[in-house]
């Protein structure tokens, strides 16, 4: 650990917020290192069964589809911790790239998120982008396909045809996205629900729609 404190001294206090004021330091570990150092805001934690050896490298030079077909998700602003941690322990297990969109509205940090997530949600292959305008460059440099899950005038999901590369968005758990995330997205996908129920839990929805998109796809792991 003396040599993790040296590293992160000097840093001030790290976080993923939206109001910055007096947030505790995110602790030592994966999220307190990609909260206090940018060099490692935009490097692959790759799942370590399946790379023995191999260093991580950035994800500004190459996309790397390591976990086999590179379906991915992104979350938008999100709010709830839990609810991120629960998503990147899903990731994980499924072998899924997951993006997290800033500015959060909590502090990013080991602490905030192992609740749910557990130990596999510093396993999960993470980036995280500054704005809105940051992600949206990775995309166009990937080349990948923005399909967003939302109630508003979305196809049902069972009726949506996902392709291999697809990245599937998900709003903040208080607002959603705003109109120009709605405009950038290629498509709109709703979970179908009963009459009388506004919306599903985040993480949950996002199990959902992963599970059927790699269902689609023949992503799921061996």
């Amino acid at each position: 650990m003396g040599e993790l404190t040296k590293v992160l001294e000097g840093y001030g206090r790290p976080c993923c917020t939206r109001t910055k004021a007096h947030n505790p330091a995110a602790p030592p570990g994966i999220a307190g290192l990609i909260a206090a150092l940018s060099g490692l805001a935009n490097r692959q934690f790759l799942l370590r069964f399946l790379y023995q050896g191999v260093e991580p490298s950035p994800l500004d030079s190459t996309r790397r589809c390591g976990y086999g077909p590179c379906m991915e998700i992104a979350l938008f602003q999100p709010d709830i911790a839990g609810n991120v941690g629960t998503t990147l322990r899903t990731a994980a297990c499924f072998g899924v790239p997951a993006h997290i969109i800033e500015p959060c509205g909590f502090p990013f940090s080991d602490g905030a998120l192992k609740r749910a997530g557990m130990d596999y949600a510093v396993r999960a292959n993470v980036r995280r982008h500054a704005d809105w305008n940051s992600f949206q460059k990775w995309r166009a440099d990937a080349g990948t396909r923005l399909v967003l899950l939302t109630t508003a005038g979305a196809r049902p999901l069972p009726d949506f045809a996902f392709q291999p590369e697809d990245v599937l968005l998900l709003g903040a758990e208080s607002s959603g996205v705003p109109p120009y995330v709605h405009d950038a997205a290629a498509a709109r996908v709703a979970i179908p629900m009963q009459a009388g129920f506004r919306s599903l839990n985040v993480a949950v929805a996002a199990g959902i729609a992963l599970a059927e998109a790699l269902r689609q796809t023949k992503g799921f792991p061996a």
